[in-house]
């Protein structure tokens, strides 16, 4: 092999192997279900939960509206796609990743629980790509529910003992806390078992350690900063009665300007199967018009 030849191949090897390298970094696009026609919607679902939660609403959505579904990583069946640590900050960067992918500039969102958490930060952080913010039954920061004085700092043990307890339990126990849990969660014994099974079918770490960042996370500070429109949707019941849900809303919101507060009685956290018809007349009005 001459000279001239053994340079060719060294250097067609050298820009194989940079190709190479470079496939292995990029990050595919996430694959979430996309559905109807219309102005663009992401739907994001709670902890441990499946984009199912949107069931009763996704087809009426669908004539109207561009309907993103998104599945987070290691919940109701997904892989983890990393550390359970990172689990927000993955999801964040995943439903921008995906509106890249669809070719979508901007669109409005709609987050149950931890999906109204993501949704909020998405809006603070990028306001060119979320236009409007509707957040079901969701604080900007977890422990206020029990604690009004919380702070993460003050959270943190509690949090810390939450995620070890979940961790240590074997499958039986965590399923039999799961179903004893489900009862506060969601009103209408109809739906108790498939909420269940999707924190069952969730990576366990990934559940704890979604349920850590949401004690200890505190995006009070972001929400001066977000312009557009936000409707937050508070569930009250006899246990939790609008009297002492409202006020607390709307104090932990005070520095968001505009929020309109949509109160819906005779439900717990699942609002959309506890008062069906109510979720999605509250639903559809807060959103920008087809």
């Amino acid at each position: 092999m001459t000279c001239a030849v053994r340079y060719v191949v060294v250097l067609a090897a050298l820009l194989l192997a940079k190709v190479a390298a470079a496939e292995d970094r990029v990050v595919p696009c996430p694959g979430f279900t996309v559905m109807g026609e219309g102005p663009d919607l992401v739907l994001v679902p709670g902890l441990g939960s499946s984009p199912a939660v949107w069931d009763g609403v996704r087809d009426s959505l669908a004539k109207d509206y561009r309907l993103h579904l998104v599945h987070i990583a290691g919940f109701a069946g997904r892989a983890p796609s990393g550390e359970p640590e990172g689990l927000l900050e993955r999801s964040r960067a995943e439903i921008i990743r995906h509106l890249d992918c669809t070719g979508v500039t901007s669109a409005a969102y709609a987050g149950h629980s931890l999906g109204g958490f993501l949704g909020l930060t998405l809006a603070a952080r990028h306001p060119d790509r979320i236009t409007r913010v509707v957040v079901i039954d969701s604080l900007p920061f977890f422990p206020l529910i029990f604690d009004p004085a919380a702070t993460p700092e003050r959270a943190a043990p509690q949090a810390d003992a939450m995620r070890a307890s979940i961790m240590a339990q074997d499958d039986m126990g965590f399923a039999a806390g799961q179903r004893m849990g489900v009862a506060s969660l969601v009103r209408d014994p109809a739906y108790h078992e498939q909420v269940v099974e999707w924190s069952l079918a969730s990576d366990r770490a990934s559940f704890a350690g979604a349920m850590h960042a949401l004690m200890t996370t505190d995006i009070r500070p972001e929400l001066a900063g977000i312009r557009q429109p936000v409707t937050i949707m508070v569930a009250a019941n006899r246990f939790a009665p609008r009297a002492l849900v409202e006020p607390l809303y709307r104090k932990a919101y005070q520095e968001l300007a505009g929020t309109e507060f949509r109160v819906i009685e005779d439900s717990y956290h699942f609002i959309m199967f506890d008062q069906p018809e109510a979720f999605r007349d509250t639903l559809t009005a807060a959103l920008p018009a087809p």
